[in-house]
């Protein structure tokens, strides 16, 4: 049956939803007056929080693979869709007098929760490790910048140059792991690495290959190192 290229849009409607409001966000935001509160740009940033919960919500729907089975909707990727969205928009509301508080009026903040948010709720939904590496780098940039976001403080530029630096070494990991998984079994789908990994054979080129196990058992680790980070 061919697939549904519509579909395929459901599929990733959260993301889309979060990407489209955050580029508002950066778009409006020069604007606005110098100087002035962007606290408008917060609630926008919030209602596309909602937005994207009712998107996930939507994808009930429409399960299944999407994107040349590089994303799987399913109830566990849904459940972090929710929760993820929530989370970020509760962060969201926390942060309208906080920004006050230090007098920070830029609206980029809320585009980069926003940002870092694609990237979290992509990543639950991935069944590709490649995919789930790049979900996670969209987090990790924008988690960098805002950690370095009080730009007056010494501190926040400390924690953002070091969060970078270890940020930097855990992707290596991970993407070595990803490597060393392709190596081991020929594949870098989730659901693919499983089924060799259970019979011990897989097929490069049409060739059946014995699995080594040894590079897996190496490569989970290293990508552990990567996620835990």
């Amino acid at each position: 049956m061919t697939p549904n290229p519509d579909l395929s849009y459901v599929r990733i409607l959260p993301e889309l939803v979060l990407s489209i409001w955050g580029i508002v966000v950066m778009i409006i935001d020069p604007l606005l007056p110098e100087g002035a509160s962007r606290k408008a740009l917060g609630v926008f940033a919030f209602i596309g929080t909602l937005a994207a919960m009712g998107a996930s919500l939507y994808q009930e729907n429409y399960p299944g693979m999407g994107w040349f089975g590089m994303i799987q909707v399913d109830e566990f990727s849904i459940f972090f869709h929710v929760l993820i969205c929530a989370i970020s928009a509760v962060v969201i509301l926390a942060s309208f007098e906080y920004l006050e508080a230090q007098q920070i009026r830029s609206g980029e903040y809320y585009a980069l929760i926003l940002f870092g948010t694609v990237g979290m709720v992509l990543m639950s939904s991935a069944v590709e490790l490649v995919l789930i590496f790049i979900a996670l780098e969209i987090s990790s940039i924008s988690t960098y910048i805002l950690a370095g976001f009080r730009r007056r403080a010494a501190a926040s530029a400390e924690s953002s140059i070091k969060y970078f630096l270890l940020g930097s070494f855990a992707t290596a990991f991970f993407l070595y792991g990803v490597a060393l998984m392709f190596g081991a079994t020929g594949w870098t789908t989730i659901y693919k690495i499983a089924d060799a990994l259970r019979i011990g054979q897989t097929f490069v080129n049409g060739v059946p290959q014995l699995v080594n196990y040894g590079l897996a058992y190496v490569a989970v680790a290293l990508m552990f190192v990567g996620i835990g980070f």
